[in-house]
């Protein structure tokens, strides 16, 4: 059986200025690093076989927090990465809806098919996510492992293992300073833990 504890990164400027950011890299604030010191706690008596993160400053600066690895020996997965919001990137979404009206209505419209500006769509997040886990799954199975990410990942990562529609993507949250965990078994995924904090 394999025990996927899954943390989101901790908060950075990008997330009070509440601006579409993916692949733009930046990292935490002092609150955020205090939302990994927590999750350290927290998880302090876990043993991690590995730990894994997206290569973005905000996630491996958390994966260092929480685990007692130091950067080069965590792991990291290109498919891990947020989404790519490309021109939208850094922007309000009221700023959007006005320099992008017809993209913001086709986003409204049909948000799991509709590529941003300059960016990908969330069918490519999507498949990009599930073809990551399913290798880390079965590269790593039977261990524990941390895995250190955006909310759009995880929220993915958990859609696969629960069996849901990329409708459901809007039912899901994934908060600051808290882990979630899964047990693995051939596949099948149960949920154990969700935002403890």
């Amino acid at each position: 059986m394999t025990r996927l504890y899954l943390c989101r990164h901790g908060e950075t400027d990008l997330n009070i200025k509440k601006v579409y950011y993916g692949f733009t890299d930046v990292s935490l604030n002092t609150l955020g690093k205090i939302h990994c010191e927590n999750v350290k706690e927290k998880l302090r008596e876990v043993n991690f076989d590995l730990v894994i993160s997206s290569p973005l400053k905000r996630a491996m600066e958390s994966a260092e927090i929480i685990s007692p690895l130091n950067r080069s020996e965590i792991i990291s997965y290109e498919g891990l990465r947020e989404i790519n919001f490309g021109k939208w990137e850094n922007k309000h979404f009221k700023d959007i809806e006005k320099e992008y009206k017809e993209e913001w209505k086709l986003w409204l419209e049909d948000w799991i098919n509709f590529s941003f500006p300059g960016g990908e769509n969330f069918k490519s997040l999507y498949l990009r996510v599930k073809t990551c886990i399913e290798d880390i799954l079965i590269d790593y199975e039977g261990k524990t492992i941390l895995l250190v990410a955006h909310e759009g990942t995880l929220k993915i990562i958990a859609l696969i293992f629960m069996n849901m529609k990329m409708e459901d993507y809007w039912r899901l949250t994934f908060e600051f300073g808290t882990y979630s965990m899964f047990e693995i078994n051939e596949g099948f995924g149960i949920l154990k833990k969700i935002n403890c904090i």
